[in-house]
């Protein structure tokens, strides 16, 4: 079971792919994405609905990072009306470990601009995921708050070393 869990939370756009990549590699913990479960899924098992591939790789992750010895960094976008009821039930999965998540602090315009400029495959559904879900994502979305929360600015380059630094003084408190 995992002794601790990293939440790297966030909008779409936000650089939550970005930075938990580099977060991981310097806290030398294995990454857990979602959206590449979704991807190998979808090329394994062609035709399954987009919805059906999101929950499959939902419940694939939470099994991955309960199987984890040691730590483990999980990415990726839950929207805390919808999701909070299934982050809880994946920790206590994980054994209920302390947990950090690190949350992508980024204007929503900016995040809508950068969700719009990427090219990703019919999987997303990204342009009507904009279209439909946008005007609440970018009113409602916050922190789960469901371990210690860093809020990161994520519209520029971020400190990677500090934020390390800021992980290592919530696991010590």
């Amino acid at each position: 079971m995992a002794d601790e869990v990293i939440l790297v939370n966030g909008l779409p756009g936000s650089g939550k792919t970005t930075l938990a990549g580099k977060l991981a590699a310097a806290l030398r913990l294995p990454l857990v994405s979602k959206d590449a479960l979704k991807e190998s899924m979808a090329a394994a098992v062609p035709g399954i609905p987009p919805a059906a591939v999101g929950v499959a790789a939902s419940q694939v992750m939470w099994e991955l990072a309960a199987a984890t010895p040691g730590g483990v960094l999980l990415e990726s976008w839950w929207f805390k009306p919808r999701d909070l009821g299934f982050v809880r039930a994946g920790l206590d999965r994980c054994g209920g470990p302390p947990t950090v998540e690190v949350w992508c602090d980024v204007p929503a315009e900016l995040a809508l601009a950068r969700y719009r400029l990427r090219r990703r495959g019919a999987l997303y559904e990204d342009d009507r995921k904009a279209r439909e879900w946008w005007p609440r994502w970018s009113t409602e979305a916050e922190p789960l708050r469901v371990g210690h929360t860093l809020v990161v600015a994520t519209d520029g380059p971020v400190d990677v070393g500090s934020l390390v630094d800021a992980i290592a003084c919530r696991r010590s408190a």
